[in-house]
């Protein structure tokens, strides 16, 4: 088992009694979730993504530190209905496990300094991330 360094294991079993919640309510009981009529209507990722974006513009501006935790958690969850959405949609086209390379790219990024990644700013983040995804589309 990997050492696991940002508590991984421990969140990710977190989010599994979240996940067991959400079915323990009256949604898990016979009747339909919202989400499923959703994407029975085609709107599926559309609806996911939005609402990862909705608790992500929320973060911070509503409520306690208790409550921005709980938004974290609301966007890692409807960012996984996303992925499953995503697969169901492109089942035959969805890459095999080990098909995935999870490695950041070598985006011949490098800080000026030495510093701490909690000092780099918000615009520094968003030069990597969209020369990510940008090198991510290309392909």
């Amino acid at each position: 088992m990997p050492n696991y360094k940002f508590r991984e294991d421990e969140l990710i079993a977190e989010f599994m009694k979240y996940i067991d919640q959400t079915y323990g309510g009256h949604y898990g009981q016979g009747g339909l979730q919202s989400s499923e009529v959703i994407v029975d209507r085609g709107h599926g990722i559309g609806f996911f993504l939005g609402n990862v974006d909705k608790y992500n513009g929320r973060y911070g501006k509503k409520g306690e530190p208790a409550d921005h935790r709980k938004d974290i958690v609301k966007i890692i969850h409807y960012g996984f209905l996303a992925l499953y959405e995503h697969d169901r949609i492109h089942s035959e086209e969805t890459m095999v496990e080990d098909d995935y390379d999870y490695a950041v790219p070598d985006l011949n990024y490098n800080l000026t300094d030495a510093r701490s990644l909690n000092d780099v700013s918000p615009q520094e983040w968003d030069r990597v991330g969209k020369a990510f995804l940008e090198k991510e589309l290309a392909k």
